[in-house]
């Protein structure tokens, strides 16, 4: 090798990218395209595109099969969809498909990778999870629609807004720019931003938002979300859904949750307290408000209609 060095240079220019490096990397770096092809050959590094190579030995990982699909589709590709939803933390979306997005000029096609084409991609619609180019929250949340449910999409969302990972009014924004006639997937944005509730009333959970269809599917009125309640100067809790007119509140209890011996103590301190101050409470299982709507609901209904109480 002519210069000892260009191999150093190639390999810090692949720690920053999950262990990948293109032609173009190499070329900058100091190696031609037969010193690359003689690497291959002696097992340094590996060919994992036409025009991109891993250097052996790496941490292979979603994250850098998901980096190697957008540097195989150019400088104008970035994760998209479904895969942008797992990079950006956005409830119910694990690390499994490798979904890109690029413009309708670029012909990108690479195995195991769903490819999406767009007439719009603003550089204000891109943005970075880490090394890798990803559509940002906003555009991810409007893309989502193309291949997942509203259900998901309204999900993906609260979870942004509660995590402040965007501003509506940047979710709006990004939805005027990209509405035309016939657009894939804005359908369920437009009914999502519709019937939109204000921000402080957006469910904190996946299973929250279950829990408000499962009561607005059941024709019941909609209770207030993560209403605060100070009993003391010291004692403050927060219910998962409140009637108020009725005092009554609603907790539902993911998995995970309410498992230790004193985590369960703690809760029944707090329902004794909440009943004491003329609360009714009811709370609800994972599997009830998942499997068992019916009944939920007909819980529900019957806390309604019960004379109110009075302390």
């Amino acid at each position: 090798m002519r210069d000892p060095q260009a191999m150093t240079r190639l390999t810090a220019v692949a720690e920053t990218q999950l262990g990948l490096f293109s032609r173009t990397d190499a070329s900058r770096a100091g190696l031609s395209a037969s010193q690359v092809r003689r690497l291959v050959a002696a097992v340094v590094v590996e060919r994992v595109g036409p025009a991109l190579f891993r250097i052996a030995g790496s941490n292979r990982s979603w994250h850098q099969d998901v980096l190697a699909a957008v540097l195989d589709g150019g400088p104008l590709c970035v994760a998209s969809h479904r895969t942008a939803a797992a990079l950006h933390g956005f409830d119910g979306f694990r690390r499994d498909l490798v979904e890109v997005l690029v413009p309708m000029t670029v012909h990108h096609r690479r195995k195991n990778v769903i490819v999406h084409h767009t007439r719009m991609l603003p550089a204000t619609d891109c943005t970075h999870a880490g090394p890798i180019p990803v559509t940002s929250v906003a555009r991810t949340l409007i893309d989502l629609g193309a291949v997942a449910s509203r259900n998901r999409v309204e999900e993906a969302f609260d979870g942004a807004e509660r995590d402040r990972a965007v501003r509506r009014t940047e979710v709006e924004a990004s939805y005027r720019a990209l509405r035309t006639p016939g657009r894939n997937g804005m359908r369920a944005m437009t009914r999502i931003l519709d019937g939109r509730l204000a921000t402080d009333q957006v469910p904190r959970s996946v299973l929250e938002r279950r829990m408000l269809r499962l009561l607005d599917g059941a024709r019941l009125p909609t209770p207030v979300v993560g209403h605060p309640i100070r009993l003391s100067a010291t004692s403050r809790f927060v219910l998962d859904f409140a009637y108020l007119d009725k005092r009554i509140g609603i907790e539902v209890d993911g998995h995970g949750t309410h498992a230790l011996r004193r985590q369960r103590a703690s809760d029944n301190d707090r329902m004794n307290d909440l009943e004491n101050a003329g609360w009714t409470i009811r709370r609800f299982t994972y599997e009830q408000v998942m499997y068992d709507s019916t009944s939920v609901a007909a819980t529900v209904r019957s806390a309604l209609a019960a004379p109110p109480r009075f302390v």
